[in-house]
């Protein structure tokens, strides 16, 4: 129960934060900006293509909105919780890891914050939350709480990639894998196809969650080696050199 409240409590500092980064309107506007002329020269501007798809089929729109309003929580919170009881001995780079990409999404919302693409209807833009009835993140009870300019990295992609990696860390199970890679693609076509992200935002996302993957766990590894008990390192040295002799 300890280890749920955690999960909760941190994601409750995730969206209370990104709330207070809010109120940079003008940087965010000329970042999206930026991105967007960035994504066109690298041939990666294609969101309003994918939208044009996804609102074709009204059935597709609901399922995007459902995927990227409801299920970013629990998908995080299912997973720590099956990694806490089935490899308890593995938790702490799980934890470690999340709270990193969690950290560093936090700070370049900071840094870099960035009006994602549904603030662009003008340019073709389209925000298929609106058109979910009774979802509308940008209703003052629900705007206090999150930072309308927190796109760069997709966090939502990142924790997805994080769960997607995560099971092929710790478990040998295909089932597992396949369900983990279904997942990040489908977070990743949710949050383009809903027009909370460019593609970039999605890149960023994923890099992030694999680069905390790779150095997180090696780091958390370094440290419990250094942490060895000077006694019990003198030990293992006298062993050592008996079985020598």
């Amino acid at each position: 129960m300890f280890e749920l409240g955690l999960m909760v409590s941190l994601f409750s500092l995730y969206f209370v934060t990104r709330g207070i980064a809010a109120g940079r309107a003008y940087d965010a506007f000329q970042n999206a900006f930026l991105v967007m002329r960035l994504e066109s020269a690298l041939g990666l501007a294609i969101e309003q293509q994918l939208q044009r798809i996804v609102l074709a089929t009204p059935v597709l729109v609901t399922l995007l909105n459902g995927i990227y309003a409801f299920t970013h929580l629990w998908t995080v919170l299912l997973f720590g919780t099956w990694a806490f009881f089935r490899v308890p001995d593995r938790y702490r780079e799980v934890r470690a890891t999340f709270l990193a990409i969690l950290g560093a999404g936090l700070l370049s919302y900071t840094l870099f914050p960035l009006a994602p693409p549904r603030f662009f209807p003008w340019r073709g833009f389209v925000d298929t939350l609106a058109l979910m009835r009774g979802v509308n993140y940008d209703h003052p009870g629900i705007a206090t709480l999150y930072n309308p300019f927190a796109a760069m990295p997709s966090l939502h992609v990142a924790f997805a990639v994080f769960v997607c990696l995560g099971l092929f860390r710790l478990s040998g199970n295909r089932l597992l894998h396949g369900v983990g890679m279904l997942y990040a693609a489908l977070m990743t076509l949710a949050v383009i196809g809903t027009g909370n992200h460019y593609v970039l935002d999605c890149l960023a996302g994923t890099a992030l969650a694999a680069a905390a993957w790779a150095i997180v766990p090696r780091l958390l590894g370094r440290s419990a080696r250094e942490a060895i008990p000077l006694p019990a390192v003198a030990v293992a040295r006298s062993r050592f050199g008996q079985d020598r002799s």
